[in-house]
């Protein structure tokens, strides 16, 4: 099977740019030959990824951040279904926060995640489909593999676009930094929703996450027991809770230890739908792409991940 490797080279701040030629090193030898695309602008990977899959049964490789593998897999699928069913996605993570990775068990070097490729193999997983507001009040769709999540992660990321500090900041210390700044300036909202086919209920939170993957914000360990191919997303729900006591449980989502808070509300479901009438923001692996009202559902193991 032919392989296509698509970098973005802005991954990491500028970093992957820089260690491309190290990376492709080590990737040749792992897995051999290869054609080497480079993304330009937002929105660029998935193109390609799309243009390549509908014409050729290949094995593409993303190399870059959670956003970059994000939108990778937005070529791999439309209108829920995969473009072509026996192409495989694999990555080499490079960016700021490689959250995705976490839940594969993978190492946070790049160098041993290339060479891991060498003997991977196929996983059918699960991929998470989000039907949401654009900024020109437009329904649009995007799918994500990892978590997708509304309220003060939005903000976050906002923050992060942001700011002077991604320059310095990598990793856990960015996110963490950018997580408390905006705590103190983002409100509880009040959110109107519906798990599966159930009545519609409603909650004042800060923060509400659709869980595939288990973890995001730069190693919080959000999601502890979402599984990656069980059919589910994995939902989570912050309570109306002060600044201060947030603060105080914030080193719990780190560990994982956070399920038995009794302000988290927990459930897993395959559909959920969220409306505000505030403006709440939506954060879809990192990215932000739009606000409520939007619908989140699964669609079970539709994706070859080989890795």
């Amino acid at each position: 099977m032919k392989t296509i490797v698509i970098v973005n080279p802005q991954a990491g701040n500028g970093r992957t740019e820089k260690i491309w030629p190290n990376i492709e090193s080590v990737l040749e030898k792992s897995i051999g030959s290869f054609e080497v695309l480079h993304t330009t602008c937002r929105g660029d990977a998935t193109d390609l990824s799309r243009r390549i899959l509908a014409v050729d049964t290949v094995r593409i490789v993303a190399v870059g951040g959670d956003g970059h593998l994000n939108e990778v897999l937005n070529g791999f699928i439309e209108n829920d279904l995969p473009v072509n069913p026996e192409a495989r996605l694999s990555f080499v993570m490079t960016g700021t926060g490689c959250d995705f990775q976490r839940s594969l068990g993978i190492s946070g070097k790049w160098q041993n995640a290339a060479a891991k490729l060498k003997d991977a193999k196929v996983r059918k997983i699960d991929v998470g489909k989000v039907t949401y507001t654009a900024a020109d009040k437009t329904q649009k769709i995007r799918y994500f593999d990892n978590i997708a999540s509304f309220g003060l992660s939005g903000a976050v990321d906002h923050c992060l676009e942001h700011s002077r500090l991604r320059d310095y900041l990598g990793g856990s210390p960015l996110f963490l930094w950018a997580t408390i700044k905006t705590v103190f300036t983002h409100p509880n909202q009040s959110i109107r929703f519906r798990i599966d086919d159930g009545p519609e209920e409603e909650i004042c939170s800060r923060l509400c996450l659709l869980a595939n993957g288990r973890y995001f914000g730069g190693a919080m360990h959000a999601a502890p027991e979402a599984e990656l191919d069980d059919g589910l997303l994995d939902l989570l729900m912050l309570k109306e809770i002060s600044v201060a006591k947030f603060l105080w449980h914030l080193p719990k989502i780190y560990k994982g230890t956070h399920l038995k808070i009794p302000e988290i509300f927990f459930q897993k479901v395959r559909k959920f739908t969220a409306e505000s009438s505030e403006q709440v923001i939506l954060d879809i692996d990192g990215e932000s792409p739009g606000y409520l009202a939007a619908t989140f559902e699964v669609l079970p193991k539709i994706l070859n991940l080989q890795i």
